[in-house]
């Protein structure tokens, strides 16, 4: 059984980076501007709660208020490029190939983009913006996953490091793939900490470079994706 719950305005503001207006025939600099000074891009994002009784680390248990406490912490993070991520609907449905997701945290196949795929139905996917599927527990495979060519987000309450909460290291982790699907890649540790440098201890994990602000805010404007 599928259950769809909309929700109207549950939101995480995020300040825009990068004067948006390519169009109007202005460029964004590498500098930063302020918060203020930002034009908001919003972007809608489904979120699907993976549902399970064969397997216990497909069965999200996330509540629709620790999902909107894990979504205004992903903004808070980027609010420095002034993206908002508006939460478009909340799906629970069930999730699928239980047999070879259990085969992919014993080790015994390997976590590609097909197998991970397999575990999420595609009938309510928001269609050309955001979808984020969330499962229980990814094992050792990763916090979280982007797969570029469905332009799916997949996260876990539990990862390779551990609990993943709304109120923990799971926005940031969240933002993080988020930032994959706005087409950045993974960055070098800095002492300085960046928001795309994957488990490295920092000053600050979830800062972001003004050129990362200005290529994110490109691919937010084109309304899709990174991938697709």
């Amino acid at each position: 059984m599928v259950e769809i719950s909309r929700r109207l305005s549950v939101r995480v503001s995020i300040a825009l980076f990068a004067l948006a207006a390519l169009a109007c025939g202005e460029s964004e600099t590498p500098q930063s501007p302020s918060a203020s000074e930002l034009e908001n891009i919003d972007l809608n994002v489904r979120v699907h709660l993976l549902q399970s009784s064969e397997l216990e680390p497909l069965n999200s248990t996330l509540s629709d208020s620790e999902l909107d406490v894990l979504l205004v912490g992903v903004n808070e993070a980027w609010k420095q490029a002034g993206i908002t991520w508006r939460l478009e609907s909340v799906v629970r449905e069930p999730a699928q190939n239980a047999e070879g997701y259990a085969e992919v945290l014993r080790g015994v196949a390997p976590a590609t983009t097909e197998l991970l795929s397999s575990i999420f139905p595609k009938e309510n996917l928001l269609g050309g913006e955001w979808d984020v599927f969330i499962v229980k527990d990814l094992g050792d495979i990763a916090g979280g996953v982007y797969l570029q060519s469905l332009g799916v987000v997949i996260f876990a309450e539990f990862g390779v490091a551990g609990a993943q909460t709304p109120t923990g290291a799971g926005r940031r982790i969240l933002a993080h793939e988020l930032g994959h699907s706005l087409g950045l890649a993974h960055v070098p540790c800095t002492l300085e900490g960046n928001l795309m440098a994957p488990g490295c201890p920092s000053e600050d994990r979830t800062r972001l470079e003004a050129q990362q602000v200005q290529a994110a805010r490109q691919q937010a404007r084109r309304g899709r994706p990174f991938g697709l």
